[in-house]
Protein backbone atom coordinates (compact mmCIF):
# COMPACT_ATOMS: atom_id res chain seq x y z
CA UNK A 1 0.00 0.00 0.00
CA UNK A 2 1.35 3.23 -0.96
CA UNK A 3 1.72 5.39 2.29
CA UNK A 4 0.51 8.35 1.02
CA UNK A 5 -2.26 7.33 -0.75
CA UNK A 6 -5.66 5.49 0.88
CA UNK A 7 -8.08 3.38 -1.83
CA UNK A 8 -11.56 1.76 -0.40
CA UNK A 9 -13.89 -0.07 -2.00
CA UNK A 10 -17.17 -0.28 -0.43
CA UNK A 11 -20.47 -1.82 -1.65
CA UNK A 12 -23.79 -0.59 -0.26
CA UNK A 13 -26.90 -2.34 -0.43
CA UNK A 14 -28.69 1.14 -1.52
CA UNK A 15 -29.35 3.20 -4.91
CA UNK A 16 -26.89 5.46 -6.09
CA UNK A 17 -29.11 8.13 -5.47
CA UNK A 18 -29.54 7.85 -1.83
CA UNK A 19 -25.42 7.27 -1.24
CA UNK A 20 -24.53 10.24 -3.02
CA UNK A 21 -27.41 12.51 -1.32
CA UNK A 22 -25.41 10.23 2.03
CA UNK A 23 -22.48 12.51 1.29
CA UNK A 24 -24.02 15.84 0.42
CA UNK A 25 -26.40 17.04 2.68
CA UNK A 26 -25.45 18.12 6.32
CA UNK A 27 -28.59 16.08 7.95
CA UNK A 28 -27.55 12.80 6.93
CA UNK A 29 -23.36 13.79 7.50
CA UNK A 30 -24.48 14.75 10.35
CA UNK A 31 -25.42 10.71 11.15
CA UNK A 32 -22.16 8.98 9.97
CA UNK A 33 -19.42 11.89 9.53
CA UNK A 34 -15.60 10.50 11.87
CA UNK A 35 -14.80 7.10 12.59
CA UNK A 36 -15.93 6.56 16.33
CA UNK A 37 -19.15 4.19 16.13
CA UNK A 38 -19.84 7.25 19.23
CA UNK A 39 -18.91 10.37 18.20
CA UNK A 40 -21.37 12.88 17.48
CA UNK A 41 -21.09 15.64 14.21
CA UNK A 42 -21.12 19.14 15.62
CA UNK A 43 -21.48 20.58 12.83
CA UNK A 44 -21.50 20.41 8.89
CA UNK A 45 -21.73 22.85 6.89
CA UNK A 46 -22.02 22.34 2.65
CA UNK A 47 -21.41 24.79 -0.29
CA UNK A 48 -21.96 21.90 -2.91
CA UNK A 49 -20.91 23.73 -5.81
CA UNK A 50 -17.54 23.71 -7.72
CA UNK A 51 -14.99 25.95 -5.96
CA UNK A 52 -17.68 25.69 -2.89
CA UNK A 53 -16.62 25.09 0.78
CA UNK A 54 -17.27 22.60 3.39
CA UNK A 55 -16.75 22.86 7.20
CA UNK A 56 -17.18 19.60 9.36
CA UNK A 57 -16.42 19.15 13.35
CA UNK A 58 -17.46 16.25 15.30
CA UNK A 59 -16.14 14.90 18.56
CA UNK A 60 -14.84 11.54 19.51
CA UNK A 61 -16.03 9.65 22.71
CA UNK A 62 -13.10 10.64 24.33
CA UNK A 63 -13.80 14.52 23.71
CA UNK A 64 -11.40 14.96 20.98
CA UNK A 65 -12.47 17.86 18.75
CA UNK A 66 -11.66 17.53 15.07
CA UNK A 67 -12.36 19.93 12.00
CA UNK A 68 -12.48 18.87 8.65
CA UNK A 69 -12.27 21.43 5.37
CA UNK A 70 -11.61 22.30 2.53
CA UNK A 71 -13.34 23.06 -1.25
CA UNK A 72 -15.29 20.86 -3.98
CA UNK A 73 -13.19 20.75 -7.67
CA UNK A 74 -15.55 18.65 -9.10
CA UNK A 75 -19.21 17.41 -8.75
CA UNK A 76 -20.86 14.58 -11.10
CA UNK A 77 -24.41 14.42 -9.53
CA UNK A 78 -25.18 10.80 -8.67
CA UNK A 79 -21.45 9.71 -9.95
CA UNK A 80 -18.44 11.90 -8.44
CA UNK A 81 -17.47 14.03 -5.59
CA UNK A 82 -13.47 15.28 -5.65
CA UNK A 83 -12.53 17.67 -2.88
CA UNK A 84 -9.28 19.14 -1.27
CA UNK A 85 -9.24 18.03 2.55
CA UNK A 86 -7.70 19.60 5.52
CA UNK A 87 -7.62 19.60 9.59
CA UNK A 88 -7.75 22.12 11.45
CA UNK A 89 -5.22 20.55 13.69
CA UNK A 90 -2.89 20.37 10.54
CA UNK A 91 -3.36 23.79 8.82
CA UNK A 92 -1.67 23.91 5.83
CA UNK A 93 -1.38 20.41 4.26
CA UNK A 94 -4.16 19.76 1.84
CA UNK A 95 -4.81 16.27 0.69
CA UNK A 96 -7.47 15.28 -2.01
CA UNK A 97 -10.38 13.06 -1.78
CA UNK A 98 -12.12 11.69 -4.75
CA UNK A 99 -15.65 9.55 -3.83
CA UNK A 100 -16.94 7.81 -7.03
CA UNK A 101 -20.14 6.45 -7.13
CA UNK A 102 -20.84 3.36 -9.54
CA UNK A 103 -24.92 1.49 -9.72
CA UNK A 104 -24.77 -1.93 -9.29
CA UNK A 105 -28.76 -2.59 -9.73
CA UNK A 106 -29.95 -1.51 -6.80
CA UNK A 107 -26.73 -1.53 -5.18
CA UNK A 108 -23.73 1.05 -5.07
CA UNK A 109 -20.06 0.10 -5.43
CA UNK A 110 -18.25 3.64 -3.78
CA UNK A 111 -14.70 4.09 -4.72
CA UNK A 112 -12.76 6.43 -2.03
CA UNK A 113 -9.48 7.73 -2.81
CA UNK A 114 -7.86 9.99 -0.50
CA UNK A 115 -4.53 11.16 -1.71
CA UNK A 116 -1.33 13.35 -0.62
CA UNK A 117 -1.45 12.11 3.01
CA UNK A 118 0.57 14.02 5.32
CA UNK A 119 2.87 11.10 6.68
CA UNK A 120 3.22 13.00 10.00
CA UNK A 121 -0.48 12.79 10.51
CA UNK A 122 -2.17 11.98 13.64
CA UNK A 123 -5.03 10.28 11.70
CA UNK A 124 -5.42 6.51 10.66
CA UNK A 125 -7.25 7.30 7.05
CA UNK A 126 -7.94 3.68 6.53
CA UNK A 127 -9.20 2.88 9.75
CA UNK A 128 -10.94 6.35 9.85
CA UNK A 129 -13.05 6.02 6.21
CA UNK A 130 -14.13 2.46 7.57
CA UNK A 131 -15.46 3.23 10.29
CA UNK A 132 -17.25 6.28 8.77
CA UNK A 133 -18.37 3.60 6.12
CA UNK A 134 -19.54 1.24 8.94
CA UNK A 135 -21.60 3.89 10.38
CA UNK A 136 -23.15 4.95 6.85
CA UNK A 137 -24.47 1.18 7.13
CA UNK A 138 -25.42 0.70 10.64
CA UNK A 139 -26.71 4.18 11.16
CA UNK A 140 -28.61 4.81 7.59
CA UNK A 141 -28.62 1.78 5.00
CA UNK A 142 -29.72 -0.76 7.77
CA UNK A 143 -31.91 1.65 9.56
CA UNK A 144 -33.35 2.93 6.08
CA UNK A 145 -32.97 6.09 7.96
CA UNK A 146 -34.04 7.98 5.27
CA UNK A 147 -34.65 12.03 6.30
Amino acid sequence: MNENKVVIERVFNAPVKLVWLIWIKPEYIKIWFGSDPNGTVLSADIDLSVGGKYLISFKDSDGSIHTAFGKYIEIIEYSKLHFTWEWESEAGHISEVIVEFIPQAEKTLSILTHSNLNPNSIHGYMDGWNGAMDKIVKKIIENKNSL
